[in-house]
């Protein structure tokens, strides 16, 4: 058991980053060295504000963090824990409520927030109190990284979305149906009946690999 905040700071938030834990503890990352079980670094997850932290994604060397309240994403590096990046989504949403009624787009922009992120393939996800769903590209981090080397990527609403809060996002690799491929699997195994021994071998794998494919679903609620 290790202590790493108090009560008025409690962990809400952990993420496995580059080999670290990374906790949220109310306004707070502490980074988590799993190997010596020793606080690495403190740091402040957004320096304008001392609200908790809401949500943690990760993909590779950038970590996407929102805090309570707030209509931005911020990024981080994974290891110099340099802020790359903030990203509004104030704009965006608006444009999504642009068909709604008056009083309900009042309403859902005035107390605009960021209630779930998702990092799947190469978009972050961004659900919101307004309902709005909302997905981003996010730009490949190195090592060299800094934050100047990066321009804001464009955020897009998506067309489905809820009445509500989007309270999760989450995603499952889903395999194609087999039945998918029969025609061209058939044509593959008679086509290498001819061929000889080794690349037989490699058709089959390639065969296999064809059958295995599988597709992303992103799951909202």
């Amino acid at each position: 058991v290790l202590c790493i905040s108090n009560a008025s700071a409690p962990v809400n938030k952990m993420l496995a980053v580059a080999g670290k834990l990374w906790c949220a503890c109310g306004h707070e990352i502490v980074v988590l060295n799993p190997a010596t079980l020793e606080i690495d670094v403190t740091f402040t997850g957004n320096p304008e504000t001392r609200k908790p932290i809401q949500c943690l994604a990760c993909v590779g060397q950038g970590v996407w963090l929102a805090v309570q309240g707030s209509s931005k994403v911020l990024l981080y590096h994974a290891t110099s824990y340099e802020q790359l990046m903030d990203v509004s989504i104030a704009q965006a949403v608006a444009q999504k409520l642009q068909s709604a009624d008056d009083i309900i787009r009042q309403h859902k922009t005035a107390c605009l927030r960021i209630t779930s992120l998702l990092a799947c393939k190469d978009l972050l996800w961004v659900g919101t109190s307004a309902g709005v769903i909302l997905t981003l590209p996010m730009p490949k981090i190195s090592s060299l990284t800094v934050r100047a080397s990066l321009t804001p990527p464009t955020v897009t609403g998506l067309v489905y979305g809820h009445t509500g809060h989007v309270r999760f996002l989450t995603c499952v690799e889903m395999p194609i149906p087999h039945g998918s491929f029969i025609g061209q699997s058939k044509a593959s195994a008679e086509s290498s009946s001819s061929l000889p021994p080794w690349l037989a071998r490699r058709a089959s794998i390639s065969m296999h690999m064809l059958t295995m494919a599988t597709k992303m679903l992103v799951i909202s609620g």
